[in-house]
């Protein structure tokens, strides 16, 4: 267990506004002892330990940070069994494991963040059942930008402040917690592209390509195709551009969980199709709805082989979805929408159906 006396005794002896001269005379030692303690160039006797977090008004276990580092170390026990429940879709188990720990440690923001992460997949997963639920994430958010200075939970407050009340209706909220975002050219990812030279470099400049693209991508056939007064016509072209997209990515098709993505604009696509009962283009669609759903659902580990991906490797025990299953279940229920009832009959559609039945057993089996 890491024990970190340095920077609690330099951040403990600030707050008391002393000097290295004053603690070293109260311990009747030098201060140059002092000054090897906060350089984490030793430690002190342990028979002296009581008498500094006396002084300073702690336990000895605040003194040596232990602490904080159990705390640390259940959250990251917590983490990675969290991570295989995001993995599985498995909501009610994530949020009941965030739910003990917060539980335990209300006060820390890490788990904060965490809990308000699993409500709001179960949000996602089930609509929003009260405005109780909204509620407790609007709080659980509010109180991390007060009390949080990473950077990382921060933002992830933000994001999901901002997406509750945009599905709320409240547009001017929305655009409060929008402002708090950080600029398109200066976030992490762009500045590490800039910056990480070498092998390193083109491996994160692949990753901020395929963030960007891929989120271009889902903005276009989610909020550009759902916020404008688009025609029939003009959705197909919204979609075909998502899909065009991602195909520049992965021209190969080797494409792993982002074919969850392509299946999913293509399902759109369909319904285009099917609204003015072109049958062809709507079966084409679908056959490519079905291909994308399976290669997802078939995703192993393995690296991606495009030319502007190729340095990044497919972690399929690292993905996150707010449903049970795979990509073959959400098709599968796609098929049931009304819409497709003047091709259900079509052999075509019957084999895209056949299809998915067959490959989701894949969904969660990632060993």
């Amino acid at each position: 267990m890491e024990i970190n006396l340095k920077d609690t005794l330099r951040r403990l002896r600030q707050k008391k506004n002393i000097t290295q001269e004053t603690l070293a005379a109260y311990l009747g030692i030098t201060h140059q002892s002092v000054g090897k303690w906060e350089r984490g160039e030793g430690f002190p006797d342990i028979t002296m330990l009581p008498k500094i977090a006396i002084y300073f008004d702690v336990t000895v276990d605040e003194l040596l940070d232990v602490g904080k580092s159990r705390i640390q170390e259940k959250i990251k026990q917590c983490q990675e069994e969290s991570a295989k429940y995001k993995n599985a879709g498995e909501n009610e188990k994530n949020l009941a494991l965030w739910e003990e720990a917060y539980s335990e440690f209300p006060n820390e923001c890490e788990v904060m963040s965490e809990l308000m992460s699993a409500i709001y997949l179960k949000v996602l997963a089930e609509g929003f059942s009260s405005r109780e639920t909204t509620d407790r994430i609007v709080s659980l958010g509010e109180q991390i930008l007060q009390e949080s200075n990473e950077t990382q939970t921060r933002e992830d407050a933000i994001q999901t402040l901002c997406y509750i009340h945009d599905w709320l209706g409240d547009e001017e909220k929305a655009l409060y917690y929008a402002g708090k975002g950080g600029s398109f050219h200066s976030t992490r990812e762009a500045l590490f592209s800039f910056a990480q030279s070498g092998e390193e470099g083109v491996k994160i400049t692949q990753q901020y390509i395929l963030s960007l693209v891929s989120e271009a991508a889902r903005k276009a056939a989610h909020r550009l195709a759902g916020k404008g007064d688009y025609t029939a016509e003009e959705k197909v072209c919204i979609y075909e551009f998502s899909i065009g997209l991602m195909k520049l990515l992965f021209p190969d098709d080797n494409v792993g969980f982002y074919g969850n993505y392509i299946s999913e604009y293509y399902s759109y696509l369909a319904r285009q199709y099917a609204a003015t009962e072109n049958a062809e283009k709507t079966l084409e669609a679908l056959e490519n709805t079905g291909k994308y759903a399976i290669i997802a659902a078939q995703e192993r580990d393995g690296a991606y082989t495009a030319l502007m991906v190729n340095r990044l490797r497919k972690n399929p025990a690292g993905n996150v979805q707010n449903y049970k299953g795979n990509a073959c279940n959400l098709r599968l229920k796609e098929l049931e929408r009304q819409e497709y009832d003047f091709v259900r009959g079509n052999e075509r559609f019957l084999e895209v159906e056949k299809q998915l039945i067959k490959n989701k057993s894949f969904a969660g089996d990632h060993k």
